[in-house]
């Protein structure tokens, strides 16, 4: 038997066509083209008949979100589908908790000719942007349980000279409210023995604690008239009385705390209870005319007579509002703090514009009293110490608002040794 191919490639027996259909089939000659036909047509069927996906996503600077993305199997890898849209897969993560899923059955046309039932998945995410050389979360994860302490002790200015802060703000000598002057010298008088010991301590631990900044931050004396009501039938000291306790009260502190150091520097701020020749609640002579003015001439005056005072350096203002100073390579900004308007934040912005325009001084720390409570914040270039008072307290000032103040002496280290520019804050 011999064999051809016809003109629609199927294979034709040859030996068929010189005999009867009949005799060598038992069927017609018809009904075998009639199959040969239709086997033809069946080679020549179209190919698997795909099965259209569909599916939206919205993209935009944080992220995006895609809408009913359609596939054909299960999700394990959003990369083929960010890749369907023109995105870098390496530039987005699925957001933790946002997908959404579901499935159905849908008629599919195979290469027979025939169909079948096929699944097919729809998901719904968002999505967020990945942060330039994001790190592998499990990476940190794995990091953090092989830890292990490595016995250093950051922010310690082993070596490095630091100056140390006492703040005398807000004595108000004369007040006579609670236990008085008396009381209020008394606690001032522990905050000098306090600070003689936390300087000890502070050495002992290998700190070097080179330099001493005595902060006057004003209101060394409560003055007689003019700030309140009654004031000055509630004071228990005059005038006269008042200043020369204030002054006696400064050098006690300086003789103790002084001869500790080879560099002392003494830095006096203005202030509102400083203010003479008040009528009516208004000074009648100009801002230089203060009290804190008055003290720190004096002091100066005295130490300078003594030999193991005259090393101390003084910042005495005229009629500044802020004194500045630089101790330990830190410029530092004192001021008593009632002239302060606004935001806080606002009005040391530009007071520090003003520092650098008309003296050159660059503000990296500020120290501000008037308040009476314990306070820091974070300005950002710096950072803002308001100081605690040993005062009585004032009842007028709690019936009014209900606020107090922890009584105390701030202290704390300057120096360049913490970024912050300060360091071992503490409340004495």
């Amino acid at each position: 038997m011999s064999c051809s191919v016809c003109a629609k490639g199927v294979v034709i027996d040859d030996s068929l066509s010189n005999v009867g259909w009949g005799d060598k089939l038992g069927v017609s000659e018809n009904a075998v083209r009639r199959h040969l036909k239709h086997t033809a047509r069946v080679s020549a069927a179209k190919p698997e008949e795909p099965v259209t996906l569909s599916g939206k996503a919205v993209f935009d600077s944080t992220g995006g979100e895609f809408t009913d993305v359609q596939t054909e199997a299960p999700l394990t890898d959003w990369s083929d589908i960010f890749a369907r849209f023109n995105r870098d897969p390496a530039e987005f993560i699925i957001a933790d908790d946002t997908v959404r899923m579901s499935t159905w059955q849908q008629s599919k046309g195979l290469e027979d000719g025939t169909r079948d039932v096929v699944n097919l998945y729809s998901y719904s995410a968002r999505f967020t942007r990945k942060t330039v050389d994001a790190t592998d979360v499990s990476g940190i994860i794995d990091s953090l349980r092989a830890w292990k302490p490595t016995g250093r002790t950051s922010n310690k200015p082993l070596g490095t000279p630091v100056t140390y802060f006492d703040g005398w703000a807000d004595w108000q000598l004369g007040k006579g409210e609670g236990d008085g002057t008396k009381g209020t010298i008394q606690r001032v008088l522990d905050g000098f023995e306090k600070s003689e010991k936390r300087v000890k301590e502070l050495r002992r631990q290998g700190i070097n604690v080179a330099g001493l900044l005595i902060g006057n931050m004003g209101d060394h004396t409560e003055a007689v008239t003019g700030h309140y009501t009654s004031q000055t039938y509630s004071v228990d000291l005059n005038q006269r009385d008042q200043l020369n306790a204030a002054i006696e009260l400064n050098l006690t502190g300086i003789k103790l705390l002084a001869p500790l150091f080879d560099e002392v520097t003494y830095m006096a701020c203005l202030c509102n209870h400083g203010q003479w020749q008040r009528v009516a609640g208004k000074a009648l002579t100009d801002d230089s005319d203060n009290s804190t003015g008055f003290i720190g001439d004096t002091l100066k005056t005295v130490c300078n007579l003594h030999s193991d005072l005259k090393h101390i350096d003084w910042a005495i203002p005229r009629d500044e509002m802020i004194t500045t100073v630089n101790v330990s390579g830190v410029g530092v900004a004192g001021m008593h703090g009632h002239k302060m308007n606004g935001t806080e934040d606002n009005w040391l912005a530009k007071q520090a514009g003003y520092l650098r325009a008309s003296r050159g001084f660059d503000l990296e720390l500020a120290i501000s009293a008037h308040r009476h409570t314990a306070s820091i914040d974070d300005f950002g270039p710096y950072h803002r110490i308001q100081c605690t008072t040993q005062d009585p307290g004032s009842k007028s000032f709690t019936d009014a608002t209900g606020k107090f103040s922890t009584q105390g002496t701030t202290t704390m280290l300057i120096g360049r040794h913490d970024k912050r520019k300060f360091s071992h804050y503490e409340v004495l």
